[in-house]
Parts: structure tokens; sequence; C-alpha cells
């Protein structure tokens, strides 16, 4: 696990709210805290677009296949929802707190084992975590792993966390270790 503080808020925010940097990410769950709390359950409803109002997250669930009854392929991408947290969060006042959580798209977390030789991991490895939280004066990114079952190899998460650094000093974002 990675924790970095950001140091370069406006940079950040600018690449999270206007730019496409985070945009193929699926959103699991978000909170923001301006003059009331606004929270995002990242799973999308498909009923919303076939139109079939009477649809239970029973029905969806039952559909993913999943062990556990989840499946990445329930939650929408980042770029589907962030005009509306940056409607949220835009304004003379900066939010009071905001988090959101992350998992990295299954394309590019296959691409990120195969190019280091752990697609063996593949099967025990349910994503890699991506965590943004802003407490009204520092905003810290964590990085993780979720894992089937416990496992003492760390080598998936060292790959992971480095993927997350180069992401953020590429687009010239100032980080420090926490």
């Amino acid at each position: 696990m990675l924790a970095l503080n950001v140091l370069d808020i406006r940079r950040l925010m600018a690449a999270f709210l206007k730019g496409t940097m985070f945009d193929e990410y699926l959103l699991i769950e978000g909170q923001i805290m301006t003059f009331c709390t606004f929270s995002i359950d990242g799973r999308e409803e498909k009923s919303f677009y076939d139109g079939n109002r009477d649809a239970g997250a029973d029905d969806q669930g039952a559909e993913s296949g999943s062990a556990g009854g989840f499946s990445q392929r329930d939650y929408i991408r980042w770029k589907a929802v962030r005009e509306h947290c940056f409607d949220l969060i835009k304004g003379k006042r900066t939010p009071l707190f905001f988090k959101f959580v992350f998992f990295l798209p299954p394309e590019e977390m296959d691409a990120l084992l195969l190019k280091h030789g752990l697609m063996g991991m593949r099967d025990q490895l349910l994503g890699l975590c991506l965590n943004l939280r802003y407490d009204g004066t520092n905003l810290v990114l964590t990085t993780g792993s979720s894992f089937r079952s416990f496992t003492l190899d760390r080598t998936v998460d060292e790959y992971w966390d480095a993927y997350v650094r180069n992401l953020l000093v590429s687009n010239n974002i100032l980080i420090e270790d926490v």
C-alpha cells in the first residue's frame, strides 16, 4: 500500500475533475461534503437504461456471476459522473471533505499484470484500488489491492504503487510519501 500527500492540490483536482486522467477508472463509491453530504454508489443501475423500473438489486447481482456478489462490470466509469461531481465541488468555497474509491479497470489491470509476468495471479485478484481523500486541508491518495484470499506476496502491490506514482509524476503532480 502506498500513501501519498498531494502537494499540488489544484493540479490534481484539475486533472481529476476537468481532465481525463481518471476517466476510465471504475467508481466504487464517493462522498462529497459541502453544504450537505452527497453519497455516490458507483454501481450502475441498468434498469435506468432499459426502462425496467421494477428490477431489483438482487436481479443485477445474480447476473454478475461473481463470487461474493462483486463484479467490476457492475460499476460505472468515473467519466460518467465526473461533471456531476465537478458541479458539486466547484465554487468559491472548497468542500469540507470528500473521498472517492476507484478500481483500475480490468483491461488496464490485465495489461499491468501481463507487463510484469503476473497473469498467474489474475484469478485471485479482485481489483487494484485507488482512494482519494480530502479533509478540507490535505489531499491524500492511497493505493491497495483486493484478493479473493490472503496472500503474503506483495509483488502486485509494488507494481501498482509504482504505476500510480508514475501516473502522478508524469502529469506533473507534486507528491510526497506520508
